[in-house]
């Protein structure tokens, strides 16, 4: 539609983006291009960068002057994200991504399936993943706080679950551990909560 109409198509990569999904940009999963993309977060591997990327056609409205950036043309940010791309971009780091992205969401599932008063969905893509919580939101992620688990709300419902992309088996095995043990906790809370009005 935006070709047809002659219109920009523009993605926010920030997230997304930077092997999160599986490959380096989300889009490619897609078979759509964007003419725009912003892209930061991972690009700099916990360094602050941020980068916007476009086609030549796109790129030829912004001229000298046009375009600014309080951050811009840093030399060590440059570094940095080059340094990133270098690992990234090696053979076998997005298969990596994939293969432990598929791993998780095996044993998130098992996860739903064990608590289905809890968790109502598993979605995501790669090590992009949400759990879609039945129970309030908040609830799930002091209770995996209390694990030690960091995670946060994406939305009324999602618990989002980001680990870093060279994540293990082992940290994955882990991680679903403490979920274990927290979804156990809240599951005799909210069972009592039942059975109370029941």
């Amino acid at each position: 539609m935006c070709d047809q109409h002659g219109l920009l198509l523009v993605f926010d990569e920030i997230q997304t983006g930077m092997g999160r999904t599986g490959e380096l940009f989300c889009y490619q999963r897609t078979g759509v291009t964007p003419d725009v993309m912003t892209v930061a977060k991972a690009l700099g591997g916990g360094f602050p960068v941020g980068a916007c990327l476009a086609t030549h056609e796109a790129a030829k409205g912004m001229t000298p002057g046009t375009h600014g950036s309080t951050f811009g043309f840093n030399p060590l940010a440059m570094s940095v994200a080059n340094a990133t791309l270098d690992v990234m971009l090696k053979p076998g780091f997005f298969d990596h991504v994939k293969k432990m992205g598929l791993l998780l969401k095996q044993r998130l599932a098992e996860i739903k399936d064990r608590y289905p008063s809890l968790i109502a969905e598993v979605r995501g893509e790669g090590l992009l993943v949400g759990l879609r919580a039945l129970i309030p939101v908040g609830e799930l992620v002091d209770a995996l706080r209390g694990e030690k688990m960091v995670t946060v709300a994406a939305g009324d419902n999602v618990v989002r679950l980001l680990p870093p992309l060279i994540v293990s088996e082992q940290e994955i095995g882990e991680a679903v551990q403490r979920l274990d043990r927290a979804c156990a906790a809240l599951s005799k809370v909210h069972g009592k909560k039942a059975g109370a009005t029941g």
